[in-house]
């Protein structure tokens, strides 16, 4: 065999061929993205998840972070899984991510659709949000206590406006659980509905997260309970269900989702993406006035926070859908 300075020609040759394979990996990474990333947001424009996919948009724009602009794309209904379904079903070629929260399990529990989580990429969770009750601010409970004390006595004529099947169900059906008491549960729908629901006394209370609570608190609501760890720096006269002996805690993740199967070096190139547009003051303060801690989640914590959710959620589904038949 001919060898060219001590190296065999076909060893130059397989040497030239692995340079020319990593070239072309090289290159396959930075032309992506090579077209504008459509983000699927599961609700109407103007909500809290919506506010949030823009605040990235513009962000990235100023930026040029991905070197490509992401484009909002709503597509609500049937509690976010028009939306959910379209991310799952997108090519898995990095160029359709989705953003929503840990609905996407307690539907999967409800058997509403025939996947989860484990059905995506998850490129992580950019902010966290608390969680709390509140009830009309001239109903007839004025703190939890009370209305705990009217619930032992009288079973199930506290009534929870409520979206059948997703968190704001679920985790008013684990208070009552753990409380050792049965409210009754109201089809009311997404965060404005349950407000109207409340201020119009056709239910007692509702969840709402902690830019809810504040929003709602100026037009008629009254926070009557948190279901964070400790009292809430953005509510701190507000009580804990932990302080009134309620063994109770949830928040909720706002997290990117991308096709199954899509690239891990693209997964990677968003999650870098997201993750470095979280250091920016800029955007950790609008991320904040959405009422989330901004933090960014990484996806494996991000993927065990839906496996302890999708298994607080099993056992209540049976006597959830006997409330929704």
């Amino acid at each position: 065999m001919h060898k060219l300075g001590g190296v065999s020609r076909r060893g130059l040759v397989a040497g030239s061929a692995l340079l020319g394979f990593g070239a072309g990996a090289v290159n396959a990474q930075a032309s992506f993205p090579s077209q504008p990333i459509r983000v699927i947001v599961p609700t109407d424009p103007g909500g809290a998840i919506d506010g949030l996919a823009r605040v990235f948009q513009r962000a990235f724009e100023q930026t040029n972070a991905l070197s490509q602009p992401l484009v909002v794309v709503n597509m609500s209904g049937a509690g976010g899984t028009i939306g959910t379904r379209a991310i799952r079903d997108a090519a898995a070629d990095g160029h359709t991510i989705g953003l929503w929260h840990d609905g996407l399990v307690t539907s999967r529990a409800m058997r509403v659709v025939d996947y989860d989580h484990s059905a995506f990429e998850v490129i992580g969770a950019t902010g966290v949000a608390e969680l709390g009750i509140a009830t009309a601010a001239d109903g007839r409970f004025k703190s939890f206590h009370e209305l705990l004390t009217y619930a032992k006595a009288h079973p199930g004529e506290v009534t929870v406006a409520a979206n059948i099947g997703l968190p704001v169900h679920f985790v008013p059906m684990r208070l009552a659980r753990e409380a050792g008491v049965e409210f009754r549960y109201v089809q009311a729908g997404g965060g404005a509905r349950r407000y109207q629901s409340l201020v119009g006394k056709h239910t007692d209370i509702a969840m709402f997260s902690a830019s809810e609570l504040i929003q709602f608190g100026q037009s008629g609501l009254a926070s009557i309970l948190m279901l964070s760890e400790q009292r809430s720096a953005k509510l701190p006269d507000v009580p804990t269900a932990k302080e009134l002996g309620i063994d109770v805690t949830s928040e909720s993740a706002r997290i990117w989702l991308a096709p199954k199967g899509t690239p891990a070096d693209r997964i990677a190139r968003l999650r870098d993406a997201f993750r470095d547009a979280m250091r920016d003051e800029r955007v950790a303060k609008q991320i904040s006035d959405f009422g989330l801690e901004p933090i960014f989640v990484e996806p494996d914590r991000v993927r065990a926070d839906l496996d302890r959710t999708l298994a607080e959620t099993l056992p209540l589904v049976e006597r959830a859908r006997q409330i929704r038949r």
